[in-house]
């Protein structure tokens, strides 16, 4: 019984060709396959996001919707200008977009260890990749 696999040939030139052109069938292949398995996960990934986003938002815009708007007043800590606590509401007002939305208290925030140079030194050195 002949074997199927094995090739009947004598000539080196013959063999090599075969040899070259099976590598780079299976090389491109394989490349194939991984592109879809990588793109297959990145939409996966990327609908698994989306639903937890929306899932995330649509109760907020209810609520926000839904709770009457009312003026309300931040606990301020002393110390702070109220041209800082309008400041303040402004970019809240101007990142969230909603006249709903309300700040609840201001405060300072504790002193950092470190000097500002310092964590930005940490913060570019330890980024990831």
């Amino acid at each position: 019984m002949p074997n199927f696999l094995a090739l009947q040939t004598d000539d080196p030139v013959v063999l090599s060709l075969t040899i070259l052109v099976t590598g780079l069938i299976v090389v491109f292949l394989v490349l194939i396959v991984l592109t879809a398995i990588i793109k297959g996960y990145g939409t996966a990934i990327f609908n698994i996001a989306n639903k937890e986003e929306k899932t995330r938002e649509e109760p907020v815009v209810a609520a926000r919707t839904a709770t009457p708007v009312t003026q309300a007043v931040p606990h301020v800590e002393a110390g702070i200008p109220g041209e800082v606590v309008a400041a303040i509401a402004a970019a809240v007002y101007s990142l969230d977009g909603m006249s709903g939305s309300a700040i609840h208290s201001i405060r300072r925030a504790r002193k950092a260890s470190r000097s500002a140079w310092g964590m930005a030194g940490i913060m570019e050195n330890t980024r990831p990749f």
